[in-house]
């Protein structure tokens, strides 16, 4: 039986489900958990599609 590998949204490792998160926001991405800096869910945060910016317009 093989294990399931992902890449890391914020780094682009490979990593196992086991060594990663989910993205907090829900959608669907893999961070792995490596004490880096700046930390991967950081760099995914700005780029995430499930982030909600407010409208340009409605400020």
């Amino acid at each position: 039986m093989t294990r399931t590998r992902y890449v890391c949204a914020g780094c682009d490792r490979t990593v196992t489900a086991a060594k990663s998160r989910p993205c907090v926001r829900g959608c669907g991405a893999r961070l792995c958990r490596t004490p880096r800096r700046p930390a991967c869910n950081d760099v995914h945060g700005g780029m995430c599609p499930a982030l909600d910016l407010p409208d340009e317009e409605a400020a």
